[in-house]
């Protein structure tokens, strides 16, 4: 009886792997991880840019895609898209346990060095690791990801 009460007590005190968060990722932060992923893919946001066709300013914005009464576009991740005018650019699905970021409709990671900060605070907060390409392809629905990691500078 002693001796089991002893396991109980020593099972209870050692530290076992901690289960992951969801983490919350404010609207400021999903818009700056956007931002950047905007910048990264090559598009100066403050520049002023005209349409070749029509001389009118081409404008750049970013809206939530989580939005609908169904709940989120995609359980466990924040989603965002990216406009030029009223066109979608890429939708990017963020992580909210790795911070890791993606376009599901075009199979991109998105694995640039300047996202990585933000990926290592949220896995910190949250207690888990960084998923594996594969691990997020089968999240999302994709065969594969296609990794984008070197930005194109404008």
């Amino acid at each position: 009886m002693i001796f089991e009460a002893l396991i109980f007590w020593v099972a209870a005190l050692v530290p076992g792997p901690r289960p992951s968060v969801i983490v919350h990722i404010s609207t400021g932060d999903v818009v700056r991880i956007a931002q950047r992923i905007a910048r990264d893919e090559g598009y100066d946001l403050d520049k002023d840019i005209r349409d070749p066709r029509t001389g009118e300013k081409v404008a750049y914005w970013f809206d939530s895609l989580d939005d609908s009464p169904q709940g989120p576009l995609l359980e466990g991740y924040t989603s965002i898209g990216f406009y030029i005018d009223t066109h979608i650019r890429s939708g990017i699905s963020i992580n909210n346990s790795t911070g890791q970021t993606l376009d599901m409709t075009s199979c991109e990671l998105f694995d640039y060095p300047d996202l990585r900060p933000f990926q290592e605070q949220m896995i910190r907060l949250s207690g888990t690791k960084r998923k594996t390409p594969e691990e997020l392809a089968d999240e999302v629905g994709c065969d594969s990801l296609r990794i984008e990691a070197k930005p194109i500078h404008p």
